[in-house]
């Protein structure tokens, strides 16, 4: 059976192609074949396919996680709803707005009389000044102490990436003062604390965000619907986690406020707008935690083994045609290639949105769309001036059976 699965040369290959893609992944070389994209679509992952394209066109709206749009109110207006809020009787609050100064004695003292109301309410900051050589930023920013000490906070930045798309959120940074929690996930451990539990049993410092949809998803209130007093509030968000941040303001005034470009915008490839604001990210994340619904992974030896698969099982099929195929093989090489390269998207695409599986297959492209040329180095130079390869067979000799003598016949009477 093995001698039917196991080709010495392909595994030998295989080893070369894998390693010679380590290499180039360490040295960080920009080579052609391994970025087969253009710069307008560098921050392009195929699971964007998924969200942007292959979502449901019937919206789930989450009524647990309440998002209330602030506009952009002055502090008196934002005490008067926070007011209405905790009368009603929420499980959690959570104000995804900079209290960076204190402004009117008056107003501010108000305010603060509201936070010293309700236990359970999150305050936004804004960690700054990272060391790179501690690890750990300097503090927690953009909230005077007059508001922080009456409440809790958490900070509201996202993990720092080249094309400014965001698709993790971390749990918890170190500063100066101590540990400190990212803005939902400190929000989550005020509303469900067993769930922040399980988010930290997973030991990831760093979370892929799965986005279960935009604004549209939750449920929504104006500052006027919160206002209203003729509008029972009770029995909309008692037991509820709500969640108070800037979500828009129907005007073209200042449009790009808070917005950030996400898995989630149509235009997944050459984007120019940023689709979704940070509020309604910070509900995926908390609904996210609250549900325990996370990415799933290939990790460890599991990705490892993977890669060697699909690589020798390419460089396999690669020799096959080598051996046999009339017209030329480097077309008919690269032919194989992109037909894989779709083959190896459509996985990756139904594996994401069906099971929330992450395939990573970068470097098994990168392997696949150099193996032609390790095939043909390794056939045409190492194979012909190492005598040590050309001993190895192509593939594994058949078992000998011997046969067992039979026992002398007694001679016949």
């Amino acid at each position: 059976m093995l001698r039917k699965l196991i080709f010495p040369h392909q595994i030998i290959v295989a080893v070369l192609a894998i390693t010679a893609i380590w290499i180039l992944d360490l040295v960080r070389l920009n080579l052609h074949f391994l970025d087969p994209f253009n710069k307008s679509v560098k921050d392009y992952e195929v699971t964007d396919i998924v969200y942007s394209k292959l979502r449901v066109e019937n919206i789930e709206l989450d009524t647990n996680i309440i998002l209330v749009n602030t506009g952009k109110p002055d502090r008196d207006t934002l005490r008067l709803m926070l007011e209405r809020i905790i009368d009603a009787g929420p499980k959690a609050i959570g104000l995804d707005i900079l209290f960076s100064e204190r402004k009117d004695a008056i107003t501010d003292s108000l305010l603060q009389a509201q936070l010293k109301r309700f236990q359970h309410i999150t305050l936004a900051t804004r960690l700054e000044n990272y060391d790179e050589a501690s690890g750990t930023f300097e503090r927690e920013a953009d909230c005077d102490p007059y508001f922080r000490d009456f409440a809790y906070t958490g900070y509201t930045n996202f993990p720092v990436n080249e094309n400014r798309t965001i698709r993790l959120f971390s749990l918890r940074e170190r500063t100066r003062e101590g540990e400190s929690l990212a803005f939902p996930v400190r929000l989550a451990k005020l509303a469900a604390p067993e769930k922040v539990d399980e988010l930290m049993k997973r030991g990831n410092d760093v979370e892929e965000i799965y986005f279960f949809g935009g604004a549209d998803n939750f449920l929504q209130f104006e500052p006027e619907n919160i206002l209203d007093t003729s509008i029972n509030l009770s029995g909309l968000l008692k037991g509820k986690v709500v969640m108070i941040g800037f979500a828009g303001m129907y005007s073209w005034d200042d449009p790009l406020l808070d917005r950030h470009f996400t898995p989630m915008n149509s235009q997944y490839t050459g984007r120019n707008m940023p689709d979704t604001y940070g509020i309604v990210i910070h509900a995926n994340i908390l609904k996210m935690i609250l549900e325990g619904v996370y990415i799933k992974k290939l990790y460890g030896i599991f990705n490892v083994f993977f890669i060697f698969l699909f690589c020798y099982l390419n460089i396999h099929l690669f020799y096959y045609f080598y051996r046999r195929v009339a017209f030329p093989y480097y077309s008919f090489a690269r032919l194989l290639q992109v037909t894989q390269i779709i083959l190896l998207f459509l996985l990756v695409a139904i594996a994401f949105h069906y099971f929330r599986y992450r395939i990573d297959v970068a470097f098994a492209i990168a392997v696949m769309l150099i193996a032609f040329d390790v095939i043909k180095f390794y056939e045409n130079v190492l194979r012909k001036k190492v005598p040590f390869l050309q001993r190895i067979p192509d593939r594994l000799p058949a078992k000998k059976v011997t046969k067992k003598p039979e026992p002398p016949q007694a001679p016949s009477s």
